[in-house]
C-alpha cells in the first residue's frame, strides 16, 4: 500500500493528521501534510480511508497492491 499526499492540492487544513497522527505529520513551513510510509502500512486502510474520505482538497491518494487487504 502506497499513500501519497498532493502537495500541489493540500492547503494544511490537517484533518488528516487528527484521524491519523501517526501516520501523517504537518509541515509548518509549506502549510501542508506529508506521510510517513512506515506509519501509515499500519494505521490500517479504515484509518487511511477515513483520512482521505475527510480531506476538503482530496489531495490523498490511496494505492494498494494485489497483496494489500483492503
Amino acid at each position: 500500500m502506497k499513500v501519497v499526499v498532493d502537495p500541489e492540492r493540500c492547503r494544511g487544513h490537517a484533518r488528516c493528521l487528527a484521524i491519523a497522527p501517526d501516520a501523517f505529520e504537518f509541515l509548518d513551513d509549506e502549510d501542508r501534510t506529508i506521510v510517513h510510509d512506515e506509519a501509515a502500512a499500519q494505521a490500517g486502510i479504515a484509518t487511511l480511508r477515513a483520512a482521505q474520505v475527510e480531506c476538503p482538497e482530496r489531495a490523498i491518494t490511496i494505492e494498494t497492491g494485489e497483496d494489500d487487504s483492503a
